[in-house]
């Protein structure tokens, strides 16, 4: 049996469409941090990428975020909420925990792993500029 050109063309087109939302869902962040490749990011991959986000935002390498270097990153009242001794910075723990908080956050289905729909929520926006 062959396919008319026309018939195969049409197939071309449907095929991506039919192969769900996986496919259509694919996301950059995901891609880029995404080294299992499942199309999804579990909180074991977000924490890796924070990790190295934090080592990005501190150039003076002293191991902790003040109000400055995380400018634009945590607003003023997510620096609070992830600063719980008080002290004017966040450590590395202090924002592996935050992570941890928004991740929960942007896991509505509570399922362990974040969809590019989950990321485009405002906790997974929020959680993408603790990575990115």
């Amino acid at each position: 049996m062959s396919l008319t050109r026309s018939a195969a063309l049409a197939l071309a087109l449907v095929l991506p469409l039919a192969a769900g939302p996986a496919f259509a869902q694919k996301s950059a962040v995901i891609t880029a941090f995404d080294p299992d490749k499942d199309g999804t990011l579990d909180l074991a991959e977000v924490k890796a990428a924070a990790s190295a986000k934090f080592d990005a935002l501190d150039p003076d390498k002293d191991g902790t975020l003040d109000a400055k270097e995380a400018k634009g990153v945590l607003s003023p009242s997510l620096f609070k909420s992830g600063d719980p001794d008080n002290d004017g910075t966040i450590d590395k723990a202090e924002y592996l925990a935050l992570v941890e908080a928004v991740f929960k956050d942007a896991d509505p289905d509570n399922d362990g792993t974040l969809d590019a729909k989950e990321l485009k929520s405002k906790p997974g926006k929020a959680l993408v500029k603790l990575i990115k």
